[in-house]
């Protein structure tokens, strides 16, 4: 049987998760635990305790019972200052963990709670905090997040499609050498991850009837992405990152039903940007050198060197801008810059905190004055996101349309197989 393959692996990470934390899992099928980073780099990281907890060092434990705040200082020399309660407890270096030993209680952080293992470690320039829990806790943190809370039950299929993706995508990462201190981000990174108390009913229960369940190809865990929108199709993902081949279940799929488009329902299916002049300048000046890294800061001058055309080169298949060419300059001087793929998303922002465009399946309309310069640019587009992958509100359409999670997996990753791994 294919998922034969799988099962040495997955067995060897449960083991080492589980030897990463000082709890037992919450199950006896031995899932993994996986390593999620809520803070790097940061110069002081303040815990709120539970009732009961304990602080565990390389070579020593401690008990925390009376203490209502840890915190940890980064010091000059790359080790940690424990603070308990305000006042100073011991001096370390590496990492230590923080567990409760008993209650549904969890470590508060910057205004959310943590279960499970907390690890702090510092890496002698900055402090991690490292949330150490079993993988399937995780998903229920992790879908109602992703696809979305509060689906009703005529979506759960689209629930459950999303629980096997996010776990296919975590046992990935997982998978990857364990000299890292962590496997996934907690942000929009990895997997949004919002911590405990934050969990939703529909998704608990697609996260629940899709336990140990993978997306695979030929036996081996699939890479897998998914998005908010498509705007009606998919795209391969060797042309949305320039990578020089598309796995065959990342080609891009048309996502089109006998009543339209599954993702029609989105609010972000076809939508408008208005930028003017001025605000096009600045966009381009700051946001630029992000989209090309050829690109120096120092070839945009500050003064006197604006916006003159803006012109779509190419597309890929699915309607998406594969090459824009910027034009900047005077009556005395121009140039041209160019944009690929998806990091045109960089390139214009949007709102007033500047969020990536939604999408790169574009039209652009430029008005000009009766010189010729630019005096608006109107953007039309559609979709949200990347575009690979898992249509999310397709999901959610082809879900209202009948279809279960196996048949929505199956027409975003053509030649895949749901597998059970545990």
């Amino acid at each position: 049987m294919k998922h034969r393959l799988l099962l040495p692996v997955i067995l060897a990470l449960a083991i080492l998760g589980g030897c990463a934390s000082s709890r037992p899992s919450d199950s006896a099928d031995q899932q993994p635990f996986v390593r999620v980073c809520i803070a790097e780099r940061s110069s002081e990281i303040t815990l709120v305790l539970p009732p009961e907890s304990v602080m565990q060092t390389a070579t020593q434990r401690f008990s925390m019972d009376g203490f209502h705040e840890l915190r940890c200082a980064l010091e000059d020399d790359g080790a940690m200052t424990v603070y308990m309660d305000g006042r100073e407890a011991r001096n370390l270096r590496g990492a230590f963990r923080c567990f409760p030993r008993g209650g549904e209680h969890g470590f508060g952080f910057e205004d959310r709670s943590y279960s499970d293992t907390l690890l702090v470690a510092s890496d002698g320039e900055g402090l991690y905090l490292v949330n150490i829990l079993p993988l399937e806790r995780y998903l229920r943190g992790v879908v109602p997040e992703e696809i979305g809370r509060n689906r009703t039950p005529e979506e759960l299929e689209a629930a459950r499609a999303q629980a096997v993706l996010a776990r296919t995508y975590a046992l990935r990462k997982i998978a990857l050498p364990l000299t890292r201190l962590f496997d996934v981000y907690a942000d929009e990174r990895d997997q949004v991850f919002p911590g405990a108390g934050q969990r939703d009913d529909i998704t608990d229960v697609a996260v629940e009837q899709t336990r140990g369940m993978v997306v695979a190809f030929n036996g081996q865990l699939a890479e897998c992405y998914y998005h908010s929108t498509c705007g009606g199709r998919t795209e391969a993902s060797s042309l949305i990152w320039k990578r020089p081949q598309s796995q065959p279940w990342l080609t891009g799929v048309r996502d089109r039903g006998p009543d339209g488009d599954f993702c029609r329902i989105s609010p972000n299916y076809r939508w408008t940007e208005l930028y003017s002049l001025p605000a096009l300048d600045r966009m381009l000046r700051e946001y630029l050198p992000a989209a090309n890294d050829a690109i120096m800061a120092s070839d945009l001058p500050a003064d006197n060197w604006h916006l003159l055309d803006l012109n779509i080169i190419s597309r890929m298949p699915s309607g998406r801008v594969a090459t824009m060419q910027v034009v900047m300059g005077n009556r005395a001087r121009q140039r041209a810059y160019y944009v690929h793929g998806d990091n045109i998303r960089k390139l214009f922002r949007r709102g007033d905190e500047q969020l990536p465009l939604r999408s790169a399946l574009i039209d652009i309309d430029i008005e000009r004055d009766e010189h010729r310069w630019i005096r608006q640019v109107r953007i039309k587009g559609g979709g949200a996101g990347h575009g690979v992958g898992m249509c999310q509100w397709g999901a959610i359409g082809r879900a209202r349309a009948g279809e279960n999670f196996r048949a929505i997996l199956g027409a975003y990753f053509p030649q895949t197989d749901v597998l059970k791994l545990y």
